[in-house]
């Protein structure tokens, strides 16, 4: 398993973590109201980690073909015309990719350096929870990259072990 594989399953292993916690903080909670009582901040930390969970799943999900594709047009292209259009398209997607996660870490280093805090109950420096939107941008980036060349290659656009068929186009 190569690096960008283990960073990819790691991210994901986050994603599910963050999934997780979000049912402990809801399940928490409801327990707190059904006492009475009520937990500070518990909205602001369900939506953070509802925002780690979709991020931080991007480049697992990449890597393990589970993205939704439309795989209509390409079913009627000849191989050659496939393979061209898995190029472009992978090159759009790794130049969008690029561009976010640049933003996105601009972003995260802007709230970090103007020390910006929740609003809310508890007074959290807003780049922690930030931090995972970037993690997952820059994977999701770096793995479309690894794509790109898979794909300029024409090796399999995903490992064998990998959820997409491995193909070579």
């Amino acid at each position: 398993m190569s690096l960008l594989d283990r960073a990819a399953a790691a991210s994901g292993a986050a994603s599910a973590v963050s999934l997780a916690a979000i049912c402990v903080v809801i399940t928490a909670q409801i327990v707190a109201r059904l006492a009475g009582q009520q937990i500070p901040a518990a909205d602001d930390f369900a939506a953070w980690t509802m925002a780690a969970s979709a991020f931080l799943a991007l480049p697992y999900a990449l890597r393990h073909g589970d993205h939704i594709r439309v795989t209509l047009v390409l079913q009627f292209l000849p191989r050659g015309g496939e393979r061209a259009f898995e190029l472009v398209a992978t090159a759009i997607g790794t130049a969008v990719a690029a561009w976010a996660a640049w933003h996105t870490v601009a972003f995260v280093y802007g709230s970090w350096a103007y020390d910006e805090v929740a609003q809310g109950m508890l007074r959290v420096p807003l780049w922690i929870p930030q931090f995972s939107m970037a993690v997952g941008m820059v994977l999701l980036a770096v793995v479309l990259a690894d794509r790109l060349l898979r794909c300029i290659a024409g090796r399999p656009l995903v490992d064998p072990s990998g959820g997409e068929a491995a193909r070579t186009e």
